[in-house]
């Protein structure tokens, strides 16, 4: 007998909320280019210090032969134009907190339309594009909007007059704030540890709870989704309530752990936390918490006298998942690797005891001394 269900070349995967760009994006309608640039700038200027923003335009340098693309202080130029898909859109944007486009030349999935009356008739012939207007300002205050605009206004769209309207910005930051990914809990739990011997996060140090779920009642008594990282063998029959995620990348440890978690939930944020740190507080997760930077890539605690942030003490943003795999190509499945080599905010602490990982039996011996003094 044939199966009636519909064959599937490739298994199942969650696909991250994205539109042409970003899940942040405005395309900018209805005045001229040289406009349109201006109030970027003008945007960008204002939100400096809090989000980064990007712009999307053509090329009005028709003659400009080489690819140009600048990183830092490096500069990258090659022969030619490289070759470029609708993908490639969402790769090189997705390290920004919003993006701004040029309309005249590129469509978004939302749009800002600005009331010209030089660019009434420009306006009109892109008038399709506008499926999703979220905002309309009028160039100046003896301004109407025009009729046909009207007919493709959602209720409620807000009106604002000049290009430089502290409420443009004050509706900016509401809506990138809005869109900041929600935080969730990774228990990293994956199984037996060669030099405890044992599974790490099965160890008792607090009452009668095992490390993995007095970490993830931790964080559940902080209001914050919990996950338990498991290998893909591990039982979890004693975890109770809490939904575990498996592995998908079998032996690559927290890297693999990471990996896996975003490919479960692509558009969340990670707050990552190792079984093996029976010492830490509920003050430290909020401190990290606290001073969460959704902007970079992760958010990282460091002891005051270590050399590196602590990896596996990190909320990672959705942007990180792309890093990993980068790196994952270059042949690393090191975390502490992706943390120092990206855009990483760093959270000193002096408290160092509270991110003492506990790795062999002498250490465990220590550690449950230590506790119950």
């Amino acid at each position: 007998m044939i199966s009636k269900d519909k064959h599937k070349k490739h298994p199942p995967i969650v696909k991250p909320k994205s539109g042409n760009y970003h899940h942040c994006e405005w395309s900018i309608y209805g005045t001229s280019c040289k406009n349109i640039n201006d109030f970027f700038i003008n945007i960008r200027e204002r939100f400096t210090d809090r989000y980064r923003f990007q712009f999307v335009d053509a090329d009005h340098n028709s003659d400009h032969e080489d690819s140009v693309f600048q990183f830092g202080e490096k500069r990258f130029i090659s022969e030619g134009k490289n070759a470029w898909t609708s993908f490639d859109d969402q790769f090189v944007s997705i390290d920004f907190d919003a993006v701004l486009v040029n309309g005249n030349h590129y469509p978004a999935t939302q749009q800002i339309v600005i009331i010209d009356p030089q660019k009434e008739d420009s306006l009109y012939r892109r008038k399709d594009q506008l499926t999703n207007v979220q905002l309309v300002i009028l160039k100046n205050h003896d301004l109407d909007i025009f009729d046909f605009i009207k007919d493709l206004l959602p209720d409620n769209v807000p009106v604002f007059t000049g290009l430089d309207n502290e409420e443009i910005f004050n509706w900016f930051s509401e809506k990138i704030s809005s869109a900041i990914p929600e935080l969730n809990a990774l228990i990293l739990a994956g199984g037996e540890s060669k030099r405890m011997g044992m599974d790490k996060s099965r160890l008792i140090y607090h009452g009668e709870k095992p490390m993995e779920i007095y970490l993830a009642d931790f964080c559940k008594s902080l209001d914050i989704p919990v996950y338990i990282s498991k290998a893909y063998d591990c039982e979890t029959d004693h975890i109770g309530a809490h939904p575990v995620i498996f592995d998908k990348m079998p032996g690559m440890g927290p890297f693999g752990a990471i990996i896996s978690a975003f490919l479960e939930k692509p558009d969340a944020a990670w707050l990552v936390l190792a079984c093996d740190l029976p010492f830490i507080e509920k003050d430290l997760i909020t401190k990290l918490i606290k001073h969460r930077n959704p902007s970079s890539v992760a958010t990282a605690i460091k002891g005051k006298s270590k050399p590196f942030p602590e990896p596996l003490i990190t909320i990672y943003e959705p942007k990180a998942k792309m890093r990993f795999f980068k790196f994952l190509s270059q042949g690393y499945n090191c975390p502490r690797k992706v943390v120092i080599n990206s855009d990483t905010t760093v959270i000193e602490i002096k408290e160092e005891n509270q991110i003492e990982n506990i790795n062999t039996r002498e250490e465990k011996t220590i550690a449950l001394n230590k506790i119950k003094n």
